[in-house]
């Protein structure tokens, strides 16, 4: 199911971005192109670093509340260059004593009640926008492009756990980092000529996995925006 989920996400990146690069010459031949802008957001953030943690009574939270700030450098009056970063957050799971299972395809076991937490420290974002229309007060848009990410697992609490074969007592028991490609759509409302309000939804495409970790993110984010 996971294989099929990835290759679905795959295949409409790909149809995207054929799309857009066989549209961007008609971009390019008449209208002002916009001056650039940035967006300053706050996105309630849905990580799933934790669903391949088996066990009994394990207990997860999968949410957390991120800020944002991208900026978008317009080639072509429909097609923006979109960088930014995203803030820390963190993810967390309840394991009780006396608990084993498998996380990230290793074993692990619990001496008295823990916590585990899955840090993502500051996240960077490089990718393309594509806007049919900005004249318009509703504007539909859609993205795609690559997301740089590393994250912290961390255990906490009055036990310890064992990790494939290793002991760690309220401490680091591993840390990944890589980069995936992520793709969105999002929908504009104009406040004025420089100003608007914006709500998008983007998700990742996990492509590879660190020492069996992968990172898979769904955002929504509501965001204002201004032209510089």
């Amino acid at each position: 199911m996971l294989i099929k989920q990835s290759l679905m996400k795959n295949k409409i990146i790909s149809n995207f971005l054929v799309i857009l690069f066989l549209t961007i010459p008609s971009f390019l031949l008449a209208h002002e192109i916009p001056k650039p802008s940035f967006k300053l957001g706050a996105s309630i953030i849905i990580d799933k670093a934790f669903d391949t943690l088996s066990g009994e009574g394990v207990k997860i939270d999968d949410s957390d509340i991120v800020t944002s700030l991208l900026i978008d450098y317009y080639v072509s009056p429909g097609l923006a260059f979109e960088g930014g970063i995203i803030s820390s957050s963190e993810v967390s799971a309840s394991l009780p004593n006396g608990d084993s299972g498998i996380l990230h395809g290793k074993s692990y076991s619990t001496n008295n009640n823990l916590t585990l937490s899955a840090k993502t420290n500051l996240s960077y974002l490089f990718g393309i926008k594509y806007i049919p229309s900005l004249n318009d007060s509703f504007n539909v848009y859609g993205k795609a492009g690559l997301l740089f990410w590393d994250i912290d697992f961390l255990t906490s609490g009055s036990g310890t756990l064992t990790y494939d074969g290793s002991t760690f007592n309220s401490s680091t028991f591993l840390k990944v980092d890589g980069s995936d490609p992520y793709i969105g759509i999002g929908l504009s409302y104009k406040l004025s000529h420089n100003n608007s309000l914006n709500f998008d939804y983007m998700s990742t495409l996990s492509t590879n996995a660190i020492q069996g970790a992968a990172i898979d993110l769904s955002k929504y984010t509501l965001s204002w925006s201004n032209n510089f």
